[in-house]
């Protein structure tokens, strides 16, 4: 399947002006643990500066140890979901692939886009009539993507190429804060687009 083929027009009106498409794939997310929004600090009372320094220093200390580790739940079956998914994400709770977590459901097609300046996320929306077997690629409709999590090209440190062995290919990136995300998808990724998409992100 040409995936440029097919998608390269239905990308182009999500592009700003003179921006362009170096490399895309069709990926799912890892399954995993998406981390709840980090609470709000309690509200001091008014006019307690030293109390509001306090929590400023607390919630800090706080952030620096919380971190997620998208295996599973924490129950005994976390051994079959790390055997099958593999890890989908690690960094702080307030790190871009934290964000990238809540952003970005697991169970839907997904549209990875890497332009010359960033890295997107969009959900693939469902053809209006199935495509008979064997035929021609058709180029998607511009509102068949829905755009759901992006990040600048200058927060990426670094991807690399992985192998799974129920996934075949897969694609970590790492980011400047220290955390990483992992695209996947058997049927849709494969080890040929995730060197593609590594290559335009290290390029």
């Amino acid at each position: 399947m040409d995936h440029r083929q097919r998608y390269d027009g239905a990308v182009a009106p999500r592009l700003e002006p003179g921006e362009r498409i170096l490399a895309l794939s069709e990926v799912t997310r890892p399954r995993g643990v998406a981390p709840a929004p980090p609470p709000p600090p309690p509200r001091p009372e008014s006019g307690d500066g030293a109390r509001v320094a306090a929590m400023t220093v607390a919630g800090a200390a706080l952030g620096g140890v919380e971190f997620l580790d998208s295996i599973g739940g924490g129950g005994p079956t976390d051994w079959l979901v790390r055997l099958l998914f593999g890890r989908a994400a690690r960094g702080r709770l307030d790190s871009v692939a934290a964000d990238f977590l809540r952003a970005v459901p697991t169970g839907v097609p997904l549209l990875a886009v890497v332009t010359d300046r960033r890295l997107m996320v969009l959900r693939i929306g469902r053809p209006k009539a199935a495509w008979p077997f064997g035929g021609a690629d058709r180029p998607l409709a511009a509102a068949k993507l829905k755009p759901l999590w992006s990040v600048p090209r200058t927060e990426v440190a670094g991807a690399r190429r992985r192998w799974h062995r129920l996934h075949g290919g897969r694609l970590r990136v790492s980011f400047r804060d220290g955390s990483w995300l992992e695209f996947t998808g058997p049927f849709r990724l494969g080890w040929r687009r995730a060197g593609e998409l590594r290559d335009a992100l290290t390029a």
